[in-house]
């Protein structure tokens, strides 16, 4: 839509309500550098950023508003934005602010003048006071400062003891600047206080889980964020550090890992004991290390979630003996917990590196015994087993299981299938494919790919009679041979359509459709039915608009 005319296209109650923001004063600044894109700050309940894109015509390409309104295509805040744009375009009226160079007006102060500024600034804008003292602070401060700057923007995020989701990114500024000094300091050589700044990060925001609502997942970018500097830390300064200095990184590390706190949530929890798998090639470390995973390992009893923090606590105990006591070791801990779904897979593929397609045929049967009331374990135990009979040479059986595996919808079976048949042979096998599926209640995504690729166009319609829908991806396959009876399906399907729509939103669907069909059948038959479409739909002046839109 045009920016000229916009309002044809917003629902009468947003405009009203932008119109009343605009006229209000509450579009406070819009900015642009090329006088396509435009960003603005709208006061209402609370300050929210709205972004315009324009082409050379004024068409609005984009539009977007960060408020939490989702009932339709625009907001107040964006007709308030497009009723400030318009004025100024046809009125000259100025509504935008062009934004200029800020590195270049920066560079032309002098220092006295910089510092000035920067105060003014503070004094009217706390957060940035913050960010600053933050920056700058000493060495032997910034730990102190982090633990301060993160807890204070969490407690000013609170409302009534609760952060809602609106909120939760404010709440975790402090820490994300935390987690940029901590990368900075990795940058210049000092990871071990890039891991201190990091462990600081942690407690705080996981304690935020039981008063806020992080579905946006804020909080778990920030946690997973802060656990992979501390790896990165220790993984770049290990073998700067002495002794000394490795046992007290460890003891912290251990020491988070295991509060109570990440009790339910346990992926955090042994993110840290595997950084901690890093020290153990430290006998000591190791020890006390096994130690904690042993204990950990008994509390687990037979629920799901204990059941996967087992297997957790086997995983960093096997890294410890990959890292620590060889190959041999390795693989007598793999055997002896073969019943572990991780460790029959790393069985299972060292065996194919070694070319012992019996021992992959073996473990991989057992395992679908053994986890047959997990089908997506099952599956992965079958496709090792389809991996075995081929490097047997077994075609029957792959036949047999690559047939098996294209009814249980996993396409990409379906060339391999067709390699392990001669042409002869293969027509007469496809007819009994065809068959199959065409005998199913539902025919799966499978049926329609094989009709692709085969092209099978007879197929392709009469399934497009009983599924008007598909069409719309299918209508390639028939131009060539069936150009008639793809032409009236698609007709039939936009028509359809067009009955079961009854807003705007789907009227620029259905015209979205009359777009392709005009692609695929050409600007004569495209004419033809809009101009049916109009006649039939004369009571609906939103669609009529949208229809003569068609270009």
């Amino acid at each position: 839509m045009k920016l000229i005319n916009f309002e044809q296209s917003i629902d009468n109650r947003i405009l009203k309500r932008g119109l009343d923001y605009f006229e209000q004063g509450h579009v406070v600044n819009i900015e642009t550098k090329d006088k396509k894109r435009y960003k603005a700050s709208v006061e209402g309940s609370e300050a929210y950023r709205v972004e315009i894109s324009l082409d050379l015509n004024d068409e609005i390409v984009e539009s977007y508003c960060d408020c939490p309104y989702d009932l339709g295509e625009f907001c107040k805040h964006e007709a308030a934005v497009l009723f400030a744009l318009k004025n100024e375009k046809t009125l000259g009226e100025p509504a935008v602010v062009v934004e200029n160079d800020l590195k270049q007006v920066l560079a032309e102060q002098n220092k006295d003048e910089l510092v000035r500024i920067l105060l003014e600034i503070s004094d009217d804008y706390p957060d940035i006071e913050k960010r600053l003292l933050f920056k700058f602070a000493n060495n032997e401060d910034e730990i102190t400062a982090s633990k301060k700057l993160i807890r204070e923007y969490i407690n000013n995020a609170k409302r009534n003891g609760f952060i809602d989701w609106r909120h939760v990114d404010y709440a975790l500024q402090g820490a994300e600047m935390t987690l940029n000094k901590a990368r900075e300091k990795i940058e210049i050589g000092d990871s071990e206080t890039a891991v201190l700044l990091a462990l600081e990060v942690l407690s705080p925001v996981v304690r935020m889980l039981q008063y806020c609502d992080d579905s946006n997942g804020g909080v778990s970018f920030i946690m997973n964020r802060a656990i992979s500097a501390i790896e990165q830390g220790v993984s770049t300064s290990l073998e700067q550090l002495d002794e000394k200095e490795q046992k007290k990184l460890f003891e912290v590390i251990l020491k988070e890992a295991l509060k109570k706190q990440y009790d339910g949530w346990s992926d955090w929890r042994f993110g840290l004991l595997n950084v901690c798998t890093i020290f153990s090639h430290k006998k000591d470390m190791r020890k006390k290390l096994e130690k904690q995973l042993e204990t950990l390992e008994q509390k687990a009893d037979s629920s799901w979630s204990e059941r996967y923090e087992k297997k957790q606590v086997k995983l960093l105990q096997f890294e410890i003996i990959e890292k620590c006591d060889g190959t041999s070791a390795a693989e007598k801990f793999i055997n002896k917990n073969i019943n572990i779904s991780d460790f029959r897979e790393k069985a299972i593929t060292r065996a194919l590196e070694n070319g012992d397609y019996e021992k992959v045929l073996e473990l991989s049967i057992s395992g679908e015994e053994v986890d047959k009331s997990f089908p997506g374990l099952v599956n992965k135990w079958r496709e090792y087993r389809y991996q075995a009979y081929e490097g047997l040479g077994d075609v029957e059986n792959q036949r047999k299981l690559a047939y098996e595996f294209l009814f249980s919808n996993r396409y990409s079976y379906y060339a391999k299938l067709k390699e392990l048949y001669n042409h002869d042979e293969w027509n007469e096998v496809l007819g009994r494919i065809i068959e199959s599926f065409e005998k199913e209640r539902y025919q799966s995504s499978v049926y329609i790919d094989i009709l692709k690729e085969e092209k099978l166009t007879k197929q392709i319609i009469e399934y497009c009679k009983k599924h008007k829908s598909i069409i719309i991806d299918l209508y390639p396959y028939l131009l060539e041979n069936h150009f008639e009876e793809a032409n009236d399906l698609f007709i039939q399907y936009i028509e359809l359509s067009a009955e079961g729509t009854s807003d705007r939103r789907g009227y620029r669907n259905v015209c979205k459709h009359i777009k392709t069909y005009k692609k695929a059948f050409g600007a004569i038959h495209s004419h033809k039915l809009i101009g049916a479409l109009k006649q039939k739909y004369q009571k609906r002046p939103a669609f009529i608009d949208e229809l003569g839109k068609i270009r």
